[in-house]
């Protein structure tokens, strides 16, 4: 996930160069979101693929706008995706391997609006993003 690495550096080296302490680089690091496209498209297709053929028995894809969404607002990708690991699906819960629970949760980004960029979001970065909701599209 280079984009996101890309920004959590130049972010915690600007913070080092302005002589702020490894606190400031700390909060600069949390500033990578889910508005700045930090979800490649092939990776929203796979979850879409994985949302048809498992979770749509279930769910439609309105259950994950709106106010879904927004009561994620300010938590990490990884505390998301670690609830839908331990409640989905629910004759199977943590069923399916990580990657395609977060493929499934950028899925949810995508048909929120949330813009894809280059680079996909690898698990060991899931806790670095925070999900954001632009109430402005």
């Amino acid at each position: 996930m280079a984009a996101v690495a890309l920004i959590l550096g130049a972010s915690s080296l600007a913070a080092q160069e302005e002589g702020g302490d490894a606190g400031e680089a700390e909060e600069a690091t949390a500033a990578a979101n889910t508005t700045q496209g930090v979800f490649s498209e092939e990776q929203a297709t796979r979850g879409e693929d994985v949302f048809y053929n498992i979770c749509a028995e279930c769910h439609f894809e309105e259950d994950f706008g709106g106010p879904f969404i927004q009561s994620w607002a300010g938590a990490s990708v990884k505390d998301l995706v670690d609830e839908i690991v331990a409640t989905m699906p629910e004759d199977n819960p943590g069923g399916m391997p990580t990657e395609q629970y977060l493929d499934v949760v950028t899925y949810m980004f995508k048909i929120n609006g949330m813009p894809t960029g280059e680079d996909e979001l690898a698990t060991d970065d899931m806790d670095a993003v925070e999900i954001a909701v632009d109430l402005d599209p």
